[in-house]
């Protein structure tokens, strides 16, 4: 009887195809995603489209104005945290390919997370609380807590896959050679913070309204 061995060139081949699939296989999932926000805000663009005004009248604007509110303050301060965010996940990527402890740069990324939650919370609790902006009042209201929420679900489910990166890199479980999970924490993360800043641009500046009407209109009237 003899035991099959493997050699270190079939090893390192092995874990390279087990990295290739994973890749892939998150890859694939994130398309998905993708697919799902881009049903989502190609829906919220044909509804601001045809929306008489925007937003309704007697209604506040969560948009961006001169003298910006407190609200746009904090939204601006908000978006830049997770921006921030992604960066400081950079890092810890970094730290655990050189083989040192990505520890301070993984917390730090969950800090930054919550705080971004955080303000979208007070958001949510200003503009339903304070200025009477709700989901049923119509499209206005619908339209923007339907992407926001979607998305701040994105951003919580992302903490908790840090959260279990960074107890995992406490435990000793992630390496230089094997961090797969880490890898795909990572992905996911970007990816929630670049939906952000779409969702960011579309909806406070108002993008539709004020770059892709004016120019649907020029390019229409060349016909």
């Amino acid at each position: 009887m003899s035991t099959a061995t493997l050699t270190a060139e079939e090893i390192e081949f092995e874990l390279k195809a087990e990295k290739t699939r994973s890749r892939f296989g998150m890859i694939i999932f994130l398309a998905s995603e993708a697919m799902l926000f881009a049903g989502l805000i190609g829906g919220y663009i044909v509804l601001r489209w045809m929306a008489p005004e925007w937003p309704p009248e007697g209604k506040y604007s969560y948009m961006f104005h001169w003298p910006m509110s407190v609200i746009n303050v904090l939204m601006l301060v908000n978006t830049a945290i997770l921006i921030g965010s992604s960066f400081a996940f950079h890092f810890a990527e970094v730290a655990i390919k050189a083989g040192k402890n990505p520890a301070k740069w993984l917390l730090l990324t969950i800090v930054m997370g919550m705080v971004f939650l955080s303000g979208q919370a007070y958001e949510w609790y200003y503009l339903i609380v304070d200025q009477n902006v709700l989901f049923q009042d119509g499209i206005y209201g619908a339209t923007f807590f339907a992407l926001t929420g979607f998305h701040g679900a994105h951003v919580i489910i992302g903490v908790l896959l840090l959260i279990w990166t960074f107890f995992g890199v406490l435990s000793g479980k992630f390496t230089k050679e094997r961090h797969l999970f880490f890898d795909n924490a990572g992905l996911y993360w970007h990816f929630v913070d670049i939906v952000w800043v779409g969702l960011f641009a579309l909806l406070y500046f108002d993008l539709v309204g004020k770059v892709f009407m004016p120019v649907g209109r020029a390019i229409w009237g060349l016909f």
